[in-house]
């Protein structure tokens, strides 16, 4: 992998790039004149990390490039400030002032809704164990706007760690948090949700070990929470008798403290 920057780059967005290959343990390609397919064939490459004043891009062969969006989860805060229910935060039994555990980030589209729902006074800790990914959500989440003071804020109060959720999970002390949550890559992935697809290809595809979710009934206080396609085995097999379906093809788990 290579880290270069859009053209004429300012000195913060050379730095910004220089630090982003240190922390990748990438190399770092001032752009000059070259284009994005020039430079990788000079470097001999097939993935290089762009940044630009827009943000960050991850731009990988003929794959679409990945980069942070809220997505879904800013129709989902928009419909939370109506004063609508969310299902996950109703599956969670989630309170303000609660603090939440995401074990799996992904582009932290749940990380926002939780971050929202537990307000100025909880606390979301998202961990993500690929490096390229981590990256790209700490980055859009302290630097993206949404037009909104509010809104923007819960993206804000997200805290991204790069770790394995596990290893995590083991350091941490008894009933520390509220909430646990994992939403893992899913065993059959649902092939209608092409925008998952460039991040299907890096994400973290192994199973959820059962040894997580034991650790996780020792460090929750509330809820643990599995998000899965409804007719999932896994649920099951990680003991989550409770199953909350939803309008889409998907389901929490709920394990209840």
């Amino acid at each position: 992998m290579i880290v270069t920057t859009s053209y004429e780059p300012t000195a913060e967005l050379a730095r910004e790039a220089r630090e982003a290959a240190a922390a990748l343990g990438a190399a770092y390609a001032p752009r000059g004149r070259s284009s994005l397919s020039q430079l990788l064939a000079k470097h001999g490459e097939s993935e290089l990390l762009l940044v630009a004043k827009g943000g960050l891009q991850l731009i990988r062969g003929g794959e679409p490039p990945l980069f942070f969006h809220p997505s879904m989860a800013m129709i989902r805060l928009k419909r939370l400030q109506r004063g609508e229910s969310d299902p996950l935060l109703a599956a969670s039994r989630l309170a303000p002032g609660d603090t939440v555990l995401d074990c799996t980030a992904g582009l932290a589209a749940d990380a926002i809704v939780f971050a929202y729902g537990a307000g100025e006074s909880g606390s979301v800790t998202a961990l993500e164990s690929e490096p390229v990914i981590a990256l790209l959500v700490a980055s859009g989440l302290a630097s993206y706007e949404l037009g909104d003071a509010d809104l923007t804020a819960a993206l804000r109060r997200v805290r991204v760690l790069r770790t394995d959720h596990l290893a995590y999970l083991r350091e941490q002390p008894a009933r520390s948090v509220d909430v646990v949550y994992f939403d893992p890559m899913f065993r059959r992935p649902i092939e209608a949700s092409a925008s998952l697809s460039p991040l299907r290809e890096l994400a973290n595809a192994s199973p959820l070990a059962a040894e997580a979710i034991a650790e996780a009934r020792r460090v929750a206080r509330k809820t643990i929470v599995l998000k899965e396609q409804k007719d999932s085995a896994e649920f099951a097999r990680l003991g989550f008798v409770k199953v909350i379906p939803t309008a889409r093809k998907l389901a929490y788990g709920v394990i209840e403290l």
